[in-house]
């Protein structure tokens, strides 16, 4: 009987001792707020895809694969007929779904075929969220896409 109370109290032991620990380092990783307003970001997202289905703009990532480090990121762009939209100015920000430490923005280069190109650097495996900004004249709109990187196996 003494046996099952020792192990008992040795499980609680070690269940509080696992919770106290996953309590500090939850404290010590998270940043805060994920969004600053988040109704009003909410009410943004909410526009954004009704300005997206009026302009009918379509954004596609070319590549299919990414590694930890350097990458190239080529997207096309086409309007609500299929046509390329090589006439307008792409820009990307890439970031770590659980840290805004590793944001970047990428100013994307109109290749001859219309396909617009940038070099990203992923310095961590895993997702990594895409949000491509184009703008042609006075139509603007944000695509938001997910990737994810391997581990670059040199």
């Amino acid at each position: 009987m003494r046996f099952f109370i020792v192990v008992i109290i040795l499980t609680c032991i070690l269940a509080l001792a696992a919770t106290i620990g996953a309590i500090v380092v939850g404290s010590q990783s998270f940043e805060g707020i994920v969004v600053d307003k988040p109704y009003e970001a909410g009410l943004a997202w909410d526009e954004e895809r009704r300005n997206q289905e009026s302009l009918g703009w379509l954004v596609v990532l070319q590549n299919a694969t990414y590694k930890t480090g350097k990458n190239d990121l080529v997207i096309m762009v086409r309007d609500k007929n299929g046509a390329l939209l090589s006439d307008a100015v792409v820009s990307v920000v890439v970031s770590r779904p659980s840290t805004r430490a590793f944001d970047r923005t990428y100013r994307m280069v109109v290749q001859p075929d219309g396909r617009y190109r940038t070099e990203i650097d992923l310095p961590l495996y895993g997702n990594w969220g895409v949000i491509i900004d184009v703008s042609r004249k006075k139509e603007h709109t944000s695509f938001n896409k997910v990737i994810s990187a391997d581990q670059d196996k040199q």
